[in-house]
Order: C-alpha cells, then sequence, then structure tokens
C-alpha cells in the first residue's frame, strides 16, 4: 500500500452553527505526502506552516458524510493514528477543516444531534394517527417560508446574518450542493498592505469598526474625497495621521508642528491644523513607547538565545528595580564565545575602548572594545548600552572585558582612548600594568580647541625643531 495520500485543506472560514457548516473556505490541496513518517506534533506544525497560523484547532471528517455527522477532532496521537487509518481506507484522499477562531464546534455538533434526537424520539412514541396528523402538518408548511435562526456567535459578521445557510436534509446530497452555492464569498480587508491601495468592497469583512474607519480614511485621503460617515466621524483623525507619521517622528522625534502639517499636505494633499498635529504626535509617541516597552521587555530572551546559540558567550543585563516595584533597563554587555577566542589566538594586544551616543527616543550610550587583527583590519571584540559614560560603568565594562579575554591586571595590554577623565581613572584603578595612551584625533581636537596657531592653519608650533649644529671651537 502506498505510504502517501492527499489531504485537502480548507482554511481561512469559519465554522456556523445549526446546521454546521464551514463558511468561506480557501481550498488547498496536498498531494504525495507520507504522513505516516510524520507524529502527531509534526503534523499539526506542517499544518501551521501551511495555513500561516499558530493557533489553531484541526478536524477532518469522514468520507461520505456531513460536517455534523463525520467531523472529528485531532488532539492528539491516538486522533492522528485514526486520521491516518481513514485516510487510506478512503483511497488515499481526506478533507481537513481548520479554525482560527477557537469556537466550540464539538459543542455545537452534539447540540444539533440533540436537538434533532429529541424530535425523532417524540415521533417514534407517537401512534399512527398522530404521524398522519403530523404528516398533514408538514404538506401544510411552505419549506421555503421556513426561518432557520443562528445562534449568536463572537464572531461580528456573521452576528450580523448576511446570508440565510439552507436547510439541509441528510441523505439529500442535491440541497447539500444548493446549500453550498447559496453561501455568499466576502472578501476579508488585508489591513498590511500599502494605505493608498485599499479600496472598500460590499460585503467586506472587518475585525472591528476602526479597522473599517482605517480603510475608509485610507480611501478617501487617496482619492480626493471629502467624506463624513454616519457612526464613525471625521475620516481623517489625528489618530490617522499620527498612523502615518510614525516613521517620520521615529527618525525625527522633535520635529516641529509646522513641519508636520507641511508634510501631510505635501504627501496626502491635505491640510491640517496645528492642534491636530500636536495630537498626532503624542498619539504617535504612545504608540512607539508602547511598542518599546514590548522591545525592552524581550531583551532578556534575546540574551538567553544569545547564549543558547553561542556556547561560551558572556552576556551580562543589569537592571534597576524602582520604589513602586517596576524593573527598568540599566545596562548590558555581549561579548561573543567565537570573537574573543579569535582575539586572543590571533589579533594583536592593542584594543582601542570608546562610547558614542544614541538619539532617538531610546537614550544612553554604547561603549565598545575594538582590536587589530593581524591583517591590521578594525576586530569588533565587545559592546554593551550604558546609561552614561562615567567611572563607573567604564569600570564595569573593563571589568567583563578583562575577564573575557584573560589579560588580569594589564601585563602586555596597549588600550587606546580618549581624554575622558572616567575612562582614564578606570583604567588607573582596574588595569594598572597596562600601557593606556591616547588617541591621536582626540589630542590634536583638544590641541585645536586650545591652541591659537591651530585654529590660524599654523603647526609649525607643534612639530619639534631640528637641532642647529654647533661651531666647535678648535684650540
Amino acid at each position: 500500500m502506498d505510504s502517501k495520500f492527499t489531504i485537502e485543506v480548507n482554511h481561512t472560514g469559519s465554522f456556523v452553527p445549526k446546521p454546521i457548516v464551514y463558511f468561506n473556505p480557501v481550498k488547498m490541496v496536498v498531494s504525495n505526502v507520507d504522513f505516516r513518517s510524520m507524529s502527531f506534533v509534526e503534523f499539526i506544525s506542517y499544518v501551521k506552516n501551511l495555513v500561516k497560523d499558530g493557533t489553531i484547532n484541526v478536524y477532518y471528517c469522514l468520507p461520505q458524510r456531513s460536517l455534523r455527522d463525520g467531523l472529528r477532532v485531532l488532539e492528539d496521537e491516538n486522533d492522528y493514528v485514526r486520521f491516518l487509518d481513514v485516510g487510506y481506507e478512503n483511497g488515499g484522499m481526506i478533507n481537513l477543516y481548520i479554525d482560527h477562531s477557537q469556537y466550540p464546534v464539538m459543542e455545537w455538533i452534539e447540540e444539533e444531534i440533540a436537538e434533532d434526537g429529541s424530535v425523532d424520539g417524540n415521533t417514534d412514541d407517537d401512534d399512527d394517527v398522530d404521524s398522519e396528523i403530523s404528516d398533514d402538518e408538514f404538506v401544510e408548511h411552505d419549506p421555503d417560508d421556513e426561518v432557520i435562526q443562528l445562534q449568536p456567535s463572537d464572531d461580528p459578521f456573521i452576528r450580523r446574518k448576511l446570508f440565510k445557510p439552507p436547510r439541509i436534509v441528510d441523505g439529500e446530497k442535491d440541497d447539500k450542493k444548493d446549500a453550498k452555492k447559496n453561501l455568499h464569498k466576502y472578501p476579508v480587508h488585508d489591513p498590511n498592505q500599502k494605505w493608498d491601495t485599499m479600496s472598500p468592497i460590499l460585503g467586506m469583512k472587518f475585525c472591528d469598526r476602526y479597522e473599517l474607519k482605517h480603510l475608509l480614511s485610507n480611501y478617501v485621503v487617496a482619492n480626493g474625497y471629502k467624506l463624513w460617515a454616519l457612526n464613525l466621524g471625521s475620516m481623517v483623525t489625528y489618530s490617522w495621521i499620527g498612523k502615518q507619521l510614525i516613521e517620520t517622528i521615529i527618525d525625527n522625534p522633535r520635529i516641529s508642528y509646522r513641519k508636520m502639517a507641511a508634510i501631510v499636505l505635501r504627501d496626502f494633499n491635505l491640510k491640517v491644523s496645528f492642534g491636530r498635529c500636536r495630537n498626532a504626535k503624542k498619539f504617535a509617541m504612545d504608540e512607539i513607547e508602547g511598542s518599546l516597552v514590548a522591545h525592552y521587555e524581550k531583551l532578556r530572551s534575546y540574551g538567553l538565545e544569545l547564549l543558547r546559540t553561542n556556547p561560551g558567550s558572556t552576556v551580562k543585563l543589569d537592571v534597576d528595580i524602582m520604589p513602586d516595584s517596576t524593573i527598568h533597563f540599566s545596562k548590558m554587555y555581549i561579548c561573543l564565545k567565537v570573537v574573543k577566542d579569535g582575539w586572543i589566538e590571533g589579533c594583536r594586544r592593542v584594543i582601542g575602548v570608546d562610547g558614542c551616543f544614541l538619539k532617538g527616543l531610546c537614550r544612553g550610550e554604547v561603549v565598545s572594545a575594538v582590536g587589530r587583527d593581524a591583517n591590521n583590519q578594525m576586530y569588533p571584540l565587545a559592546w554593551a548600552v550604558v546609561p552614561v559614560e562615567n567611572k563607573a560603568n567604564w569600570k564595569w565594562f573593563l571589568d567583563l572585558l578583562l575577564e573575557d579575554i584573560d589579560m588580569g591586571q594589564g601585563r602586555g595590554l596597549t588600550i587606546i582612548s580618549d581624554q575622558h577623565k572616567g575612562l582614564i581613572e578606570a583604567v588607573k584603578e582596574r588595569v594598572p600594568e597596562c600601557e593606556h595612551r591616547q588617541c591621536v584625533r582626540h589630542v590634536y581636537a583638544n590641541f585645536k580647541k586650545n591652541s591659537q596657531e591651530l585654529n590660524t592653519g599654523n603647526f609649525s608650533g607643534l612639530l619639534p625643531r631640528p637641532q642647529q649644529p654647533q661651531n666647535l671651537k678648535t684650540s
């Protein structure tokens, strides 16, 4: 028996109860895959990669059965074994259904079966006369006028009941085909597309009213319309402007309201007031700071990942605990294992240390240590982020650095730096046996600042003068 078979994956749609149907699916056929070689966990991971969704419930349907009677859930290894057996018994074909919304699908099916079972039980207990009366009543009512009410759902689109699912009777395949034909296909809005390509389509599905308003705002601005939507208010709000200018504000947090208004006029042909620009900037700053907080929360995970992928590396993360018990980032040091081994084995014992300012919303300084390799090229050795460049932070950095490169008190090591007082004092205390020299560029900059000769372009005063030969008197 061939170990490979084909599955039809129905995804992106939603389960709808009474009768249970899978609404608006996107079908994907996967063939010639050996699923017996996969475990249950590997199979679920494989399906998640197919549908690009990490939080799903996976169901399959027994062949020649309706969803109500044949739908089964895949929850463990035993379910997976039964799934494979059903697929091979059906000639290597089976259908999968993906639930992206975590609906209680199996509970819906149980309720539907229980309701149908109670009706059937009452019919069986009745005598022939009651049966005849029941048949007469069924004939007198036109089934086309019957309205099937949907149960309340968490999906706002389904709550609005944009479609009326036809009544499906077991055993009537033609009715099932008609039911599928009668289900409308509504597009789903993609919020990640480019703003000036967004266009509303009748029946389009949105997550919430704010997503709808965002699309309409982009649409009216891109096409030059003036629109005031009922229950939505003005289309161009300060939040819309803030979202459009968020990258500009990240690059220049001190941007003026006048410049913001000019950018909006240039890019979107809209005239906005300074007050609206002020609110837009505040909205954008709140969005940026919220994302930055989330990023800083991942620093510990980032450090652990560095240690996992680079065993033997040094990652030091320091935090400050505030009076209200909140934890704030203080400083972080990183030196990778392969980098420090390369410096120890093949680089000159010369290290340059310096710091530079971090500009933007995240203030602080990056301090680094750079060596020279055998080809006289720069060799980044270690780096750290500190709040300020002072003696305590330089000493903290040098302690970690010298421990990584195993230089002890610095015998045989040369350190080159600028003339920062905190760094000079830290080197004296921590590396007393090293040769500490100042960078020529910084020396020249200090001379130029204090020397009138350099300001006038006269460098002769800085150069050593050759000695004049002395006339020796002969006796």
